[in-house]
Parts: structure tokens; C-alpha cells; sequence
């Protein structure tokens, strides 16, 4: 059986989150690949495991810089949401 995914071993990624109103962005490499009832989850060099939505290939800026900018924007629409609320 052959099991596509979107990214390899071997392939450079961006990771982005948020995490407590702050955008991370830090790159790694594909080491290892898991599949499980919750889908595919990929583990980057430092032994983090991250599913796929998380990740951006290294080389699609474009996709990098959107992945911020709309992560950004629903931090300032939750933070503005909170102003409004006493």
C-alpha cells in the first residue's frame, strides 16, 4: 500500500501557531511521519510533533507571510472584542 503525504522526510518546513496572542514561526525538518485515527502528524527535528495544518513548505513565502497576517488579525479581532466588553 502507498501512503501519499503532503510532506516528506527529508522536506524543510515552516511551523506557525499561536500561542497566547503571539504568532510563532520557526522552521524544521521532516524526520518522521505518523498516521493515526487523528490524521497525519509529522515530527520535526527537534522531536516535536506537528499536524498538517500547522506547517508550511519552507520555500511558499507567499502562504508564510498570508498564515501570519491571519493569525494576526484574529488576535486583534479577539482583542478588540475584549476592549468592548465591560
Amino acid at each position: 500500500m502507498k501512503i501519499e503525504t503532503k510532506y516528506n522526510i527529508g522536506d524543510k518546513v515552516w511551523v506557525v501557531y499561536e500561542n497566547q496572542g503571539e504568532v510563532c514561526v520557526y522552521d524544521t525538518e521532516i524526520t518522521d511521519i505518523f498516521i493515526d485515527k487523528d490524521g497525519i502528524n509529522y515530527y520535526g527535528k527537534e522531536g516535536t510533533d506537528y499536524l498538517e495544518d500547522l506547517l508550511i513548505s519552507y520555500n511558499e513565502k507567499d502562504k508564510l507571510l498570508e498564515r501570519i497576517l491571519s493569525i494576526m488579525n484574529e488576535i486583534h479581532k479577539r482583542e478588540k472584542g475584549a476592549d468592548n466588553i465591560e
